[in-house]
């Protein structure tokens, strides 16, 4: 009998595969002990023809094939009813793990009589760019037992299907929905049943980044996905309401995303306003007493705590006009710019620009080896929005001279009432500087508090709205 059975559906992956199998077939605990279920989403690439090699060399390797496209949760389900161990986990099949992944795991989850054993996680990016910090990160430095989640607040991120080993007695709530974001009531439901859960630190699986993955490229169904998610998470929180707090927090950072991407990304109106009642919708559960919950046990700052409390007291389109267009300013665009002087000042031709998805704790990493007798840097930690920023920290050992902020570089944070934010350094031929660093958006009663008259403010806003009419439609956004 096979110690574990690994479940991998295949989809577009035939640049990544490889890596993925090598990682498993060479697996300390040895690959005659792992059950290998590959599931054929009927990809169109040539991923099948690499997968078929292994399988002629590898017995325990076994092929499923879909007749057409299910999606990655239905696939899973499929790998599910071929499982013969006691133990089962889950692979994406661009990503890979480091070798003593399952003969580490398996040995703790036995010994300690969990039935959920989750291990650490990296992003791996072939380009070598540092990943900022995520919230379904784990934070635990050592390994840990788990008796009771909700001892651990942030816990309830921890959602991806991936990074984690399952006992036979969970195999029942494995029961992936065909929408996006498959992994989070599943998820989720395992932690509320499992015995005890145990975060193995010791090994790695190395998620890949990539452009083509769903989550990086943002469209409607991508907020339906979420929405759909909500309302599972809504149904858990009827089926264990002991766990609502928990739950609701996990649906408030999902209704966090969705007014982000309405506010970085461009849609037509008839889309957002599609969005803002589909959030209307599920959001029933969110109260006064479950964001404070989050404010105080959850680290990670939420952009719209303002918007997300009045989100069911107007209708969709005043939602828009009062609390997104005119209090909101410029679209929030989260594009992080380092410009070079070597000599010349500071101009667009000698500058490195960084797409960022907006976190509680940034770190950005731009390589200067290109740029020849550097004077000096100014850092952008963002764009069109008014800031309160706090750097942590710049390396090597480099010092900021100024802000354009409203007070000075040595008070605790700077606040930015320009759309602009900027930071001096002083750096002299430096080939690469990492900046770590916090970031929120002043919320309208912070605006309220900095600006006398802000029907100035407004004014200057309308004129801009006015201005960009000709191209664009209602509420300024593309037709």
């Amino acid at each position: 009998m096979y110690e574990l059975s690994v479940i991998i559906p295949i989809y577009n992956v035939e640049k990544y595969v490889a890596q993925c199998l090598d990682s498993i077939v060479n697996q300390s605990i040895g690959i005659e002990n792992i059950e290998v279920i590959i599931v054929n989403d009927a990809t169109p690439d040539n991923s099948m023809e690499i997968v078929e090699k292994y399988a002629s060399k590898y017995s325990s390797i076994k092929i499923i094939n879909n007749e057409e496209n299910l999606g990655l949760g239905e696939s899973r389900n499929r790998g599910l009813k071929e499982v013969t161990s006691d133990y089962v986990t889950f692979v994406d099949s661009d990503d890979f793990l480091s070798k003593n992944v399952y003969e580490d795991s398996l040995k703790k989850i036995k010994s300690s009589n969990s039935d959920l054993l989750i291990y650490n996680w990296e992003f791996y990016r072939e380009d070598g760019e540092i990943e900022p910090f995520s919230i379904h990160k784990p934070h635990f430095k050592e390994d840990m037992i788990i008796e009771d989640f909700r001892q651990y607040p942030d816990f309830i991120f921890m959602t991806s299907a991936w990074n984690k080993i399952y006992h036979k007695k969970l195999f029942q709530y494995l029961k992936f929905p065909k929408s996006k974001y498959e992994d989070n009531g599943v998820t989720i439901e395992t932690f509320i049943n499992a015995n005890q859960i145990y975060f193995n630190n010791e090994v790695t699986y190395f998620y890949r980044k990539n452009k083509e993955s769903i989550t990086q490229l943002i469209k409607m169904s991508n907020i339906e996905g979420l929405v759909d998610s909500i309302n599972t998470l809504n149904e858990l929180i009827s089926k264990y309401p002991n766990y609502e707090r928990n739950i609701t927090s996990l649906i408030i950072k999902f209704v966090d995303d969705i007014l982000f991407w309405l506010c970085d990304y461009e849609w037509f109106v008839d889309e957002e306003l599609k969005a803002i009642g589909l959030l209307q919708s599920v959001t029933y559960n969110i109260t006064n007493e479950n964001l404070e919950f989050f404010n105080e046990n959850i680290p990670f700052s939420l952009l719209f705590e303002g918007d997300i409390r009045n989100l069911n007291k107007c209708d969709d389109e005043t939602f828009l006009a009062k609390f997104k267009y005119f209090n909101r300013l410029a679209k929030i665009n989260s594009l992080a710019n380092l410009y070079v002087d070597t000599g010349e000042g500071f101009n667009e031709d000698n500058k490195i620009a960084i797409n960022y998805k907006l976190s509680r704790e940034n770190l950005l990493s731009f390589k200067l080896k290109d740029f020849k007798n550097i004077c000096s840097l100014r850092f952008d930690p963002i764009e069109g929005a008014f800031s309160k920023v706090k750097i942590l920290d710049i390396s090597p050992d480099l010092k900021i001279v100024s802000s354009n902020s409203e007070n000075g570089i040595n008070e605790e944070y700077q606040l930015f009432t320009t759309l602009d934010p900027s930071y001096i350094i002083e750096a002299k031929d430096v080939d690469e500087i990492r900046i770590r660093f916090k970031l929120s958006i002043l919320n309208d009663e912070e605006l309220s508090s900095l600006f006398v008259d802000k029907n100035n403010l407004i004014n200057d806003l309308n004129n801009q709205k006015e201005e960009s009419k000709k191209k664009k439609g209602l509420f300024g956004f593309i037709r």
